[in-house]
């Protein structure tokens, strides 16, 4: 599936936070993919010279509306089970949400609430495994340079999925860790769920330290208390080495007023992946900037229409869109969306 689809377009659109930059770094290691474009998420996507097509390439950690764009992430885009189905039948959107027909979710109370809770990072590792690739990880344990993070740590991070796994939405995430791993014939996922597994443990072991009896309320608060923490640093690892503008890794802007990439940007993609062991990351130093508005509703019946028909809402074309909360989230701004990219 994604070794026979890189082997026809290596061409990669990644996005600009860290699960997106380990996405891109994982597919240009082991799938000889090549980044010509950025995208953060919101009103932007920059092209590198000479790939001048916004539908042609691979966008990695976004979901893209044109029929002919192909994508691979692990966002929530299905309103219906009619809409999810017309989304497979094209081919050409990959996603842990729609990878399994057992296991489809969309946007409904029961879908939203059991959701893939993890990064796009986890579910390439395990789709790739699946499909014979060898991945092979550093180890989880060895200190990031320059920060106070371990590289299982920035790897967890990715979409949160240590927060998740460790208290947030547990449950959730050790179904979905069991479908990853039974995804991962070599190893690669286990290894990442040992590391969590591992820190739960040396959670729990703290806290019955003293010989007192303790309620769960006191398991849970420590664990979330460790996770925070982590959390924490990342950021600070984030922003002090690379001036990162968000707490998981993320920029709003990649280039300067000419169009070349700022230096801060092409240290972050290449020190991360001399982490994972790759040294010949080739990031392209002159972009075209497309330009859309970046919104955020409420999702409401009236939109669903033009939405479905033609991915338009209130006659504006939408390009790119994820819901970010469930439909029982009252008053929550849960429609994410690109409208007018130019």
């Amino acid at each position: 599936m994604l070794k026979e689809l890189f082997a026809k377009n290596p061409y990669i659109i990644i996005n600009t936070d860290i699960d997106g930059i380990l996405s891109g770094i994982i597919l240009c290691k082991y799938c000889n993919c090549q980044i010509v474009g950025f995208t953060n998420s919101k009103d932007t996507v920059w092209l590198a010279d000479n790939y001048n097509d916004l539908y042609k390439y691979v966008y990695i950690d976004m979901f893209v509306t044109n029929d002919k764009a192909i994508c691979i992430d692990q966002h929530v885009v299905a309103v219906n089970d009619t809409h999810m189905k017309n989304i497979i039948k094209l081919g050409n959107k990959f996603s842990p949400q729609s990878d399994d027909a057992n296991n489809l979710r969309i946007f409904s109370s029961k879908g939203f609430k059991n959701k893939y809770p993890f990064g796009t990072v986890q579910y390439l590792i395990a789709q790739l495994e699946s499909e014979g690739v060898e991945i092979s990880l550093p180890d989880l344990n060895t200190p990031v340079p320059n920060s106070k993070i371990k590289i299982g740590d920035l790897l967890h991070r990715a979409d949160d999925a240590m927060k998740t796994s460790l208290y947030a939405y547990k449950s959730n995430a050790d179904f979905w860790w069991k479908w990853l791993d039974d995804k991962a014939p070599n190893g690669s996922i286990e290894k990442m769920k040992e590391y969590l597994e591992i820190m739960e443990s040396s959670s729990v072991a703290s806290v019955n330290a003293d010989g007192m009896k303790h309620k769960k309320k006191d398991y849970e608060d420590h664990k979330k208390k460790i996770v925070e923490d982590i959390k924490e640093k990342t950021k600070n690892y984030f922003k002090e080495q690379f001036q990162c503008k968000s707490s998981d890794g993320g920029f709003n802007n990649i280039i300067d007023e000419h169009g070349i990439i700022l230096p801060n940007i092409e240290q972050y993609c290449k020190s991360v992946a001399l982490l994972f062991g790759f040294k010949e990351l080739t990031i392209p130093n002159h972009y075209v900037v497309h330009s859309g508005k970046a919104c955020r509703t409420r999702w409401l019946g009236i939109f669903e229409n033009d939405f479905l028909k033609d991915y338009t809402i209130c006659g504006h074309k939408i390009f790119s869109y994820a819901f970010i909360y469930g439909p029982d989230n009252d008053g929550q701004t849960n429609f994410s969306f690109t409208i007018d990219m130019k």
